[in-house]
């Protein structure tokens, strides 16, 4: 997938999940104001409640689907490997509850500090990495993840510590195997695990500041792998001898 046509999806995922999430609850009230259920007493009961209750779900998960396809067939495209699109499911997996909350701050029902508050780590990581390969490589605009050795490496492990960060801080990555599996036993076994790491992964402390730490680490290693070509570039015209037209070697 180009890299136009992958942000042409992933505004139309954007404008989807925005429309359902805070408009879609005006759909609802003209849906019961324009039919015929006000006229008995509690019949619009089931009409709000399916409205609200799956047609609103379906569009997130509608948003959803589009992001995780795309972005996977945008890896696909510019030559990462499959391990991105497990870094990707991953962290999406960790941060969908947060744009939901996020939402509420159109209502009023939450202000900035709440939003902080309430901000995985993951959801960073996540955005930052899908605005990354929406970048035009195939102009030759750069090399997916660089050229450096060095700066690749940095990627790979700080998107490492994000990864680990996300499935010790999310409880839905303890019970969720278990569950699909039948393995209660299993479930139980994380839960305890989960703890342990992230106290090993904090270094004991009691907030995220390795974590965000690693995300820095992780945001500016890529932007240095998008202009690290056009440093090159810079530095070979600056050491080349300034030679007039017509001159002789």
């Amino acid at each position: 997938m180009f890299a136009g046509r992958y942000l042409w999806w992933m505004l139309i995922a954007l404008a989807v999940f925005l429309f359902f999430a805070m408009s879609f609850d005006y759909v609802t009230w003209a849906t019961v104001a324009t039919s015929s259920c006000a006229r008995v007493a509690g019949s619009c009961g089931p009409l709000i409640l399916m409205m609200t209750g799956t047609i609103k779900p379906v569009g997130y998960y509608i948003a959803g689907g589009i992001i995780l396809v795309v972005t996977f067939a945008r890896i696909h495209h510019i030559g990462l490997s499959w391990l991105w699109c497990l870094f990707v499911l991953v962290l999406f997996a960790a941060s969908a509850p947060f744009p939901l909350l996020l939402a509420n701050v159109w209502t009023g029902q939450m202000n900035s500090e709440m939003v902080m508050q309430n901000l995985p780590v993951a959801f960073p990581f996540l955005v930052v990495f899908c605005t990354y390969i929406g970048w035009s490589f195939e102009d030759g605009a750069g090399r997916p993840l660089g050229r450096w050795r060095w700066l690749r490496v940095a990627i790979r492990l700080s998107a490492l510590y994000g990864v680990m960060a996300a499935l010790a801080q999310t409880p839905s990555f303890a019970w969720m195997p278990g569950r699909l599996l039948g393995m209660p036993w299993l479930s139980v076994l994380l839960a305890t695990w989960q703890p342990k790491l992230e106290t090993a992964l904090t270094l004991g402390a009691s907030d995220d500041r390795i974590a965000y730490l690693a995300f820095v680490v992780f945001a500016l290693a890529l932007a240095a792998s998008l202009f690290g070509l056009r440093i090159e570039d810079l530095r070979s015209r600056l050491t080349t001898p300034f030679m007039l037209k017509g001159s002789r070697h």
